[in-house]
């Protein structure tokens, strides 16, 4: 696990966004994932002075940000966390509400109980607080026991578990594009990737209320549309899926198919992914 330069310009875009790095939290303890030129960059843009020799560990950059306080928060204290917790089981009630931003650079892929870790994540931060994520969506298979869609991000913070999706980006490894994520509900479509290399999921997501979290349980928003029994696009969307299912299409039309997926779930999809140039490039 560490914040290499896609996760640190997302750092660096909540701070543009007002987030206040005061009491951080890293859900493991992150490695530092730049090199010495997108470390010194990161340090110029915060207006501080990197370290004279590029550390191990990314704790340095969150006092860049304006931290006063870096917890990290592990199953064991192997790599010197100091909260010590399993996130596969709920976190202790006087931990709630305690930080201002939780970043995690690669973790909640590596959990098993997805829904008590969101759970956990939630309820760690305090209203205005932001949770950052860079996580995994595409061409990462054996990386962790999961990988995540858009879908579950905007389902699980949402107004109604007292959060915001305040951005959402696909990035490709390498950090040299970005393309902001629309939410799957407004695009009544889901959306989806078909590419060729791995790519990196981010999050910025804001609590603006203290209310139950997960009170309710999220639901795939076309499968909402059809169980309302709206006539529009998630039913027309099925209709072509059983009308290609036939086997004399199959055989006859699979590779002009094969076009419209790629051109359908790719970035080329304007309905579905936008270009975006983050304020800070490493």
């Amino acid at each position: 696990m560490a914040i290499e330069r896609n996760c640190a310009m997302l750092m660096l875009k909540a701070r543009r966004d007002g987030a206040s790095f005061q009491r951080s939290l890293m859900l493991g303890h992150q490695g530092l994932g730049l090199d010495n030129g997108a470390y010194r960059a990161f340090h110029h843009a915060c207006g501080s002075p990197p370290a004279s020799t590029r550390p191990a560990y990314a704790d340095d950059l969150f006092p860049a940000l304006g931290a006063d306080q870096v917890d990290v928060m592990d199953f064991s204290g192997y790599e010197g966390a100091n909260l010590l917790h399993d996130l596969n089981q709920p976190v202790p009630a006087a931990w709630h509400g305690q930080f201002d931003v939780v970043v995690d650079g690669g973790t909640l892929e590596h959990v098993f109980n997805v829904p008590v870790a969101l759970r956990n994540v939630m309820e760690l931060l305090r209203p205005g607080g932001r949770f950052l994520s860079a996580t995994i969506p595409n061409n990462w298979c054996g990386h962790g026991f999961y990988q995540f869609s858009p879908e579950l991000f905007f389902r699980v913070f949402s107004p109604e578990n007292g959060f915001r999706i305040e951005g959402m980006f696909m990035a490709e490894i390498d950090g040299s594009r970005w393309w902001s994520v629309r939410d799957p509900a407004a695009a009544r479509s889901r959306v989806e990737l078909v590419n060729d290399r791995p790519v990196y999921l981010l999050v910025q997501a804001v609590r603006d209320a203290v209310v139950p979290v997960l009170a309710a349980t999220p639901q795939q928003s076309d499968y909402v549309v059809a169980w309302s029994g709206d006539h529009g696009p998630a039913r027309h969307a099925a209709w072509k899926q059983r009308l290609r299912s036939l086997p004399i299409l199959r055989s006859l039309d699979a590779a002009r198919r094969r076009r419209q997926v790629q051109r359908w779930a790719s970035f080329d999809n304007s309905n579905l992914y936008t270009p975006f140039i983050p304020p800070v490039r490493l």
